[in-house]
């Protein structure tokens, strides 16, 4: 019997390493992609060089937002595929969603770093793309962590894990989504995006803190 059960568990063991390893490699892509677009500085002299660092330094600056963001997913992305052990139908699915959104965060970035003169609305527009794009990512993710719970893919998911993702992904999406509406008042509303999950997270530690301990 025991070397029946490890037959059948052999496949699925290898069906959801190939979606990890899958799943590692398109972001290893999207995070190069974000690098080959990086502007080379140019100049004669030190003096010169500084000035086409400064120059373009909303295309650095975005690089490493995304940069950020992307290694942020994969972190979670990484630690949630630990617990599951075997993929269904949905699961791919749900996967391959999450891919798609990480594929077109280079894309996103590109938008980020228009050069010209642009009107509030215009900025507001390019940058809530990139603010919906997260949201959707993280979202997408979350359900992944749900489905994986729910349908038995993932034995040693525990509810308390699966809260902290929830938890998690909510303070992201939280800090894209309100960002959307602020960026047509404001340029600078892409702080909200690292502020809001940041004070979120100080928060729930500090209602952790406060409560009774019981026992």
């Amino acid at each position: 019997m025991p070397e029946q059960a490890e037959a059948e568990d052999g496949p699925q063991a290898r069906g959801i390493d190939r979606l990890a390893g899958f799943s590692d490699a398109v972001v290893a892509i999207a995070i190069t992609l974000l690098a080959i677009d990086l502007p080379v500085p140019d100049g004669r002299d030190v003096g010169a060089l500084w000035e086409s660092v400064r120059a373009n330094g909303g295309h650095y600056a975005a690089f490493l937002i995304s940069f950020i963001v992307i290694a942020a997913g994969w972190h979670n992305h990484h630690r949630v595929f630990l617990s599951i052990e075997r993929a269904d139908r949905q699961l791919r699915v749900l996967n391959t969603a999450w891919l798609l959104a990480v594929v077109l965060n280079p894309f996103a970035t590109r938008l980020l770093t228009t050069r010209g003169a642009q009107s509030l609305d215009a900025h507001a527009l390019r940058f809530g793309f990139y603010a919906v794009l997260q949201v959707l990512a993280s979202a997408v993710l979350l359900a992944i962590v749900r489905h994986s719970a729910a349908h038995g893919l993932a034995p040693g998911m525990s509810a308390s894990s699966v809260a902290r993702s929830a938890r998690s992904s909510r303070r992201v999406m939280l800090g894209f989504a309100l960002s959307i509406p602020v960026f047509f008042a404001t340029n600078s509303a892409w702080l909200l995006w690292f502020a809001v999950p940041w004070l979120l997270k100080g928060w729930d530690r500090l209602g952790r803190r406060r409560r009774p301990r019981t026992g």
